[in-house]
């Protein structure tokens, strides 16, 4: 897909969350704005990210996306997203091994 699939599940639920818990104007939220330019400040931007866990209920490793990284685009996090929840039980020990 391209960056024209700004009409994802994932992307319609990221831009909710910045236009009603953190005012961010609806034209401002595109696949390939930086997470960065979207006008939160370095507290902001990791309530943002705190808030599209609880959402998605899932924690993004940092090693995986770290908001205050330059260049880090709201499809990168769509793509994050898509990866750990469809890859979240991949790689971790089975619960009944503790």
């Amino acid at each position: 897909m391209s960056s024209s699939d700004a009409s994802t599940p994932t992307f319609n639920s990221i831009a909710a969350i910045l236009e009603t818990d953190f005012r961010v104007e609806r034209s401002a939220i595109t696949p390939a704005t930086a997470l960065t330019d979207l006008g939160l400040d370095s507290l902001a931007l990791m309530e943002f990210v705190f808030a599209v866990e609880d959402a998605f209920h899932l924690r993004i490793p940092e090693d995986r996306l770290d908001p205050r990284e330059a260049g880090i685009t709201l499809q990168r996090l769509c793509e994050v997203i898509d990866a750990e929840s469809t890859g979240a039980t991949a790689g971790q020990p089975a619960e009944a091994t503790a």
